[in-house]
Parts: structure tokens; sequence; C-alpha cells
């Protein structure tokens, strides 16, 4: 891996790289808001839910919507099969 052209804004690998960058955040985003819209939709309670609760909640979704946007990416990329058992 050639770090300089990595790093490089004029390079086509560090272009490719940022766009790469870019799908990822938005599929966080766009998983984590979908996370919130289900936990509304399917628990009520959260309507009067403590401000930890809350706060418990948003720390669940974000770690999980950024590990599943990592996997996602990376089975779209052709990683193996085993690599994404549960």
């Amino acid at each position: 891996m050639d770090w300089e052209e990595i790093l490089d804004p004029l390079s086509p690998m560090y272009k490719d790289a940022m766009q790469e960058q870019i799908k990822m955040v938005n599929l966080q985003d766009g998983l984590i808001e979908a996370a919130k819209k289900l936990a509304a939709e399917n628990y009520p309670a959260l309507k009067t839910a403590t401000p930890g609760i809350h706060k418990a909640l948003n720390s669940v979704i974000i770690r999980h919507s950024i590990k599943m946007s990592v996997d996602i990416n990376d089975a779209i990329a052709g990683g193996e099969a085993e690599d994404f058992q549960f």
C-alpha cells in the first residue's frame, strides 16, 4: 500500500478512499435513523423514558450501526462468507 498516494488529496486512491468513507457515513446515518424510528414505533414508552434510557439506547444504536455498516461494506466488497456467520 502506497501511503503517500492514499494521503495525497489529488490522487485517485485518495478520492476513492474518501468516496468510500462518505458511503460508510451515509449508511451509518441511515441505519441510525431507521433504528431510532423502529424503536420509537415498537416501544411507545420511549416517549416518556428518562434521559438515561435515551442515552443508553443511542449508544447501542450507534455502536451497532457502525459495526453493521462496516460489515455491509465488507460483504459488498467481496468478504468471505465465513466472516459473516452469526
